[in-house]
């Protein structure tokens, strides 16, 4: 089967960037201008499903919040954000409570071929919704600063390198091992306490950060 653009797009998402992704995330991203983008998606992502390339799941996550812009972003230097303040807004954010959801993730087949680290299972059914949040941190970024994407290195590819090290969904940076130049958290429903320590964290490293 060849491969179009957008597939490899969508299985390079999968396999090195992003654990999961729902339908409705792929087709409002990369089916957005369709007429019915659901169900032309789901019938081009079957055609992957069948090719070994993806796989799909059923996870409990909650609906997303809106996320457009990071809840807080600092640099070195800055004065210190409000955590109570992050951490309030963070919580309230979140409406309704986990329901099944399909999502897509790449195989091991993929990865292979891409590269990346997926092999087509997922690793913890409780952290569902916090891995599609990050996947729309990551499709925002897409839309709104592309140029930060080909740096992107997602949490799963910079585990080996950060062993009894605090572990961010994702850093931008030129390597795996180079300083980051932005760390970017999808904050879920992180305590005051949470926020506190990934500040200290990035603070000590003097790297910048955004909280989405």
């Amino acid at each position: 089967m060849s491969l179009t653009e957008r597939d490899t797009e969508i299985l390079t998402s999968l396999s090195c960037s992003v654990r999961i992704m729902s339908l409705e995330q792929i087709s409002s991203h990369w089916w957005a201008t369709c007429r019915n983008p659901s169900k032309i998606s789901e019938r081009r992502l079957t055609t992957l499903l069948d090719q070994g390339l993806l796989a799909t799941a059923k996870v409990l996550a909650a609906d997303l919040p809106t996320i457009d812009a990071p809840v807080a972003s600092w640099f070195p230097g800055q004065v210190e954000p409000d955590f109570g303040s992050i951490a309030w807004q963070l919580q309230s954010r979140w409406k309704t409570q986990p329901k099944p959801v399909r999502v897509y993730l790449a195989t091991t087949q993929t990865s292979n071929l891409l590269g990346g680290k997926a092999c087509g299972r997922i690793k913890n059914q409780f952290h569902a919704s916090h891995d599609l949040g990050v996947s729309q941190v990551y499709l925002r970024l897409r839309e709104t600063r592309p140029h930060l994407i080909p740096f992107w290195v997602g949490e799963d590819q910079l585990a080996p390198y950060r062993k009894q090290q605090k572990l961010p969904d994702a850093i931008i940076a030129n390597s795996t091992t180079a300083t980051p130049k932005l760390v970017v958290e999808f904050g879920g429903a992180y305590d005051k306490e949470r926020v506190t320590e990934f500040h200290r964290d990035c603070e000590q490293r003097a790297v910048p950060y955004e909280i989405w």
